[in-house]
């Protein structure tokens, strides 16, 4: 039986690897909010072995993703109302002034780096592949953060980022207008960045948050 501490390649734990699977499973919509699933469904689904599986569902369950229902399997938890506005409150007070503090600190790799995420995200465009372009869209945010060199502001985020995900509608993806929108907010957030021009950073990623939760989460974001 797999233990706990037994190594995946890249170093990753059995349950690591499982913690991982089932998350990126709920955070893309592969499992659906409000079901549940038997830990038998689970393991034959992913692949995954019981032991890990359980140490991964604890786990998850701990952060907020999943609850155990007794003699019903694990329900994929629903995010609440009040949770989805503590999430978009987040991101819109802090992620505008992650922005501010890349403009002031922001290397020549970290530009590179988010350079690059931009160049793969127009590439992506034509292809429609709403999962690939969400990871490309979230890696341009974490990046953007990352940039601020503040790591106790990238370690919230990071996991508000994943959280927004789980109540997100993931179709802007699908609409080439909406798209190519999202990559031009993106452009002007790191051209500002890139300008070392503080207020208009902030005021870049202000305008692309509340543009965003307009398009995918009007019922949560009336502002």
């Amino acid at each position: 039986m797999q233990g706990k501490n037994e190594k995946k390649s890249g170093g990753q734990t059995y349950k690591e690897q499982a913690y991982q699977q089932i998350k990126d499973a709920i955070l893309f919509n592969r499992f659906r909010i409000g079901a549940i699933y038997s830990q038998e469904s689970l393991c034959k689904e992913l692949g995954i072995s019981k032991t890990p599986l359980r140490e991964a569902l604890l786990e998850l369950q701990t952060d907020g993703y999943v609850t155990f229902c007794r003699g019903r399997g694990v329900l994929i938890q629903p995010v609440s109302y009040e949770k989805a506005r503590d999430i978009l409150e987040s991101r819109m007070l802090m992620e505008p002034l992650c922005a501010q503090l890349a403009a002031q600190r922001a290397t020549e790799e970290d530009l590179a780096a988010m350079k690059q995420l931009l160049t793969s995200l127009q590439e992506g465009l034509p292809s429609e592949d709403g999962q690939r372009l969400y990871r490309i869209d979230h890696g341009f945010h974490r990046a953007v953060i990352r940039t601020a060199h503040n790591e106790m502001l990238y370690r919230f985020l990071d996991v508000v980022l994943d959280h927004y995900l789980r109540f997100e509608v993931k179709s802007v993806y699908n609409n080439s207008i909406d798209a190519q929108k999202v990559y031009r907010e993106h452009q002007k957030v790191y051209e500002a960045i890139a300008e070392k021009n503080g207020k208009k950073a902030f005021k870049a990623m202000e305008t692309h948050l509340k543009n965003s939760f307009a398009r995918t989460l009007p019922e949560y974001w009336t502002k």
